[in-house]
């Protein structure tokens, strides 16, 4: 492997070379101690077995496990164009509302397939080498009637949380859709949500307390009709919000949006890239 890694929230990315696939990435995933090791591979297990079965052009690869001693990987296609905001911060005339669309494809994919991801933002979707958008890190998907453990309840990225998650709540299509709307004002703005707010606490009690990161002034270079759709996903009932398949609707009908300005420089929140 070579020493390239991405610190993630649970394990470590390194780039390999595969004896038939070519280059590939290799998701190590963090073993504690000896207690926390049943822990860890239950948590292996129950990705893989999600994983593995999703087949879908706009969702990575799963290619396997490898199992060193003392360690244990996932094995994936490696996407050397790296995340959806490298890409587009590097492309200012992307057509930005075809990675969207190419997003909620993906997403309305998983909610047919009745899994719920937990972890929608633009560092877990990658661009595949002729530039799709491919959704990954599957680390707190779970199918719909699956049981959700303690340990994982809230679980998540505190920024692209939906205020029900707060209340204990279990993830769900409609927290899905919320983190996806999180995930739209991130990629347009090239800002992770309050951005301006660097407190936790205080992020949170903005998230309980209906407080959005909507940009405001509205922005002009935005297409018609994507601020009001982020809006619908935002609202506090869960059953209130549209599902993926009507996101994926109203994103094909959504004008096509070439940006004349230049993204702003991407802010690599809670991702760190670094070579030892």
């Amino acid at each position: 492997m070579q020493p390239i890694c991405i610190n993630g929230r649970f394990g470590d990315v390194f780039r390999g070379i595969h004896k038939t696939k070519g280059e590939v990435a290799l998701k190590r995933l963090r073993i504690g101690g000896a207690g926390m090791d049943e822990e860890v591979i239950r948590r292996f297990e129950r990705e893989a077995d999600t994983w593995r079965r999703l087949k879908h052009p706009h969702v990575l690869e799963f290619l396997g496990t490898y199992k060193p001693e003392a360690h244990i990987y996932f094995v994936s296609p490696f996407a050397k164009n790296g995340t959806l905001l490298e890409y587009v911060s590097a492309r200012p005339g992307i057509n930005r509302v075809r990675l969207l669309w190419e997003t909620s494809d993906a997403v309305d994919y998983l909610h047919r397939e009745n899994v719920v991801h937990g972890d929608i933002k633009a560092s877990n979707l990658l661009i595949s080498d002729n530039g799709h958008v491919l959704l990954c890190d599957f680390g707190l998907a779970k199918p719909t009637h699956a049981q959700t453990s303690t340990a994982l309840k809230g679980a998540g990225t505190l920024r692209w949380q939906s205020p029900e998650l707060w209340n204990n709540e279990p993830r769900s299509f409609g927290s899905d859709v919320y983190a996806f709307a999180m995930t739209i004002v991130e990629m347009m703005t090239g800002k992770h949500p309050y951005h301006e707010t660097k407190n936790s606490a205080l992020i949170t009690v903005r998230i309980v307390g209906g407080s959005t990161p909507e940009p405001k002034p509205a922005p002009r270079d935005w297409p018609n009709g994507l601020l009001d759709l982020v809006r619908k996903c935002w609202v506090v009932e869960p059953k209130d919000r549209p599902d993926a398949c009507t996101l994926l609707a109203s994103l094909n009908a959504t004008p096509t949006l070439v940006r004349r300005c230049c993204m702003p420089p991407v802010e690599h929140f809670g991702l760190m890239v670094r070579a030892s």
